[in-house]
């Protein structure tokens, strides 16, 4: 079964999870010099990640982080998607028009509109 993040985006096409699936350490140090920007440093031991609906991703420095995930968290849904507020200022913020991610949360978010 295909994982999808809260955020919309496809597990398996995340590098930070394929780099913790494989154990990849030369992955993970690409990866943590790649998102340390903005003041916010990432080491390769930062590189972990088993999908943000898990619950070790409330100890990883991405899930623990991540403004979607802690809005799904407080309004006690798993996705964007399942929001009656979608979208939000949060999406607008995070998740850009047009992209796949954003294609997926819109689709989804239809299929369970008369479910909200």
């Amino acid at each position: 079964m295909d994982m999808v993040s809260c955020c919309g985006i496809m597990c398996a096409e995340c590098p930070v999870y394929i780099a913790t699936e494989k154990d990849d350490e030369t992955m993970k140090k690409y990866l943590a010099l790649e998102y340390s920007f903005g003041g916010v440093k990432f080491y390769p031991k930062d590189i972990c990640c088993h999908g943000c609906l898990t619950v070790s991703a409330d100890h990883n420095k991405f899930g623990k982080n991540c403004e979607i995930r802690k809005c799904c968290k407080v309004h006690g849904i798993r996705l964007c998607a399942e929001c009656k507020e979608f979208p939000c200022e949060k999406t607008e913020e995070f998740v850009p028009k047009g992209s796949e991610q954003r294609n997926r949360l819109e689709e989804m978010h239809k299929a369970c509109e008369n479910l909200l």
